[in-house]
């Protein structure tokens, strides 16, 4: 089942492609969703968090973890939001420190899958080219 979400942009940042079949980006999308990691940046720690959301009739996102096992509910192509979220760890609070946000349309061309990015909005530290780098790195 295609799952595609008719606001999808229609200014792409980056067309790039994944060296592995359709279902395993699916099953290595499916493992980073709620992940977290720690580190210690100059103003204390920093927790740096991982979001995945799929498309779910077209007009909205339901988080991965709905839609368990994935090979049954996705099939050729399917729209993703991948949110990368990092908050400073303080003893007092949590503060918000930034976040990006995007979409990401892939599509299976058999032996590799084709990917369309656009981010949601020009504000954070992430670009495009960033979450190519970040998919081929835990991906491939």
């Amino acid at each position: 089942m295609r799952r595609i979400y008719h606001r999808f942009p229609q200014q792409i940042d980056l067309d790039f492609e994944l060296a592995r079949p359709f279902q395993e980006i699916l099953s290595c999308l499916a493992r980073l969703h709620d992940t977290h990691v720690t580190s210690r940046g100059g103003e204390g720690l920093i927790k740096e968090r991982v979001l995945v959301q799929v498309a779910d009739r077209r007009t909205q996102f339901l988080d991965i973890d709905d839609l368990m096992p994935l090979s049954e509910h996705i099939s050729e192509a399917a729209d993703f939001r991948l949110a990368f979220q990092r908050t400073l760890l303080t003893p007092e609070k949590r503060l918000p420190v930034a976040e990006n946000i995007f979409y990401l349309r892939m599509i299976d061309k058999g032996s590799t899958t084709e990917c369309y990015a656009a981010k949601e909005s020009p504000h954070g530290d992430m670009d495009a080219m960033d979450l190519r780098r970040f998919l081929k790195g835990v991906c491939e």
